[in-house]
């Protein structure tokens, strides 16, 4: 008998050349698709750095927008604004809550002084710091006493009793800190218990005035050297808007940029000496100019924000 074999001429496998070549397709595919997940992980952290920054600048500009808002209006009540180092400071009178232990229910007026600083705080562990924008809000009495330094907002005088003039922060004829809160404009430590963070990474503010002058429609910015004599002798009488710029880093980069990094940046330069432009401007203008020669997490980490905030 006859025996059958099965006829394999029409079954082939793959080769050693093909085998390879599929390999090689497979790994390059391979590598594209993790190329695009780690582009899109990149880009999620970017957003979400991002977005955090946006949220704390959204916060803090919306709360001091608030106190400026509720800020007592009356010709006799005067604010100040430091411009003596690179972040400003402002302080005003408003009807906003304060702390102030000591005072009373009866004694408590329905005032408070509220301010805003910049201050270098410890991050962490060890000896890491950062810089953070922080909130002053004290009560005041409506009575001022010996043992207390700080001024009244009002005191009544007289028969009939009539206001007397409210208390000062730039102090009296342009005399910058000789007014009612010396130990507050001096940063004295003392006065840290009435300051709470307002937001964090914040590594630069800059407070602008715009002022519109009498018998015209044009407003302008005043500018460093005004800005002192108009707040002392009128308060916020004559300015249109108080305009708030902050520069904020987000929380990944801005552990890897050291002070030295952000003095760089510059932007302690760009006070208005001239009002042609917003500090947003300034800043933008100044950041595009030195963008080569800074270290990339400030690049990549910082971000300006700017309110024009309407009196």
């Amino acid at each position: 008998m006859r025996e059958l074999r099965p006829n394999n001429r029409g079954i082939s496998g793959f080769t050693l050349v093909e085998l390879m070549v599929s390999i090689s397709v497979l790994a390059i595919l391979g590598g594209l698709v993790a190329q695009l997940m780690s582009s899109a992980s990149r880009l999620t952290s970017s957003s979400k750095q991002s977005s955090d920054c946006d949220t704390e600048a959204r916060y803090a500009l919306s709360q001091i927008s608030s106190d400026i808002a509720r800020r007592v209006r009356r010709p006799d009540v005067d604010a100040f604004v430091g411009k003596a180092d690179g972040n400003d400071k402002l302080f005003l009178f408003s009807e906003v809550a304060g702390y102030a232990p000591a005072l009373d229910a009866n004694s408590r007026s329905t005032v408070s002084l509220v301010g805003y600083r910049i201050k270098t705080v410890q991050k962490g562990i060890g000896t890491q710091t950062g810089l953070e924008l922080q909130r002053y809000a004290r009560a005041l009495p409506w009575i001022a006493t010996d043992s207390n330094k700080s001024l009244p907002f009002i005191t009544l005088s007289g028969t009939p009793p009539v206001p007397s003039p409210a208390s000062t922060l730039a102090g009296t004829n342009g005399k910058g800190s000789g007014g009612s809160f010396p130990s507050v404009l001096a940063d004295d430590t003392a006065e840290d218990v009435y300051f709470q963070p307002l937001a964090q990474n914040v590594v630069r503010l800059e407070v602008s005035l715009l002022k519109k002058w009498e018998g015209t429609n044009e407003a302008k910015l005043l500018t460093d050297a005004e800005i002192p004599t108009e707040l002392s002798k009128n308060g916020f009488s004559n300015i249109t808007a108080i305009i708030i710029t902050i520069a904020v880093l987000d929380s990944q980069n801005a552990l890897k940029v050291t002070q030295a990094d952000i003095d760089n940046l510059g932007l302690e330069n760009t006070d208005p000496a001239s009002t042609t432009k917003y500090p947003l401007d300034k800043w933008n203008e100044k950041f595009k100019e030195k963008m080569t020669s800074l270290p990339k997490p400030l690049v990549n980490g910082i971000h300006f924000y700017q309110r024009v905030i309407s009196l």
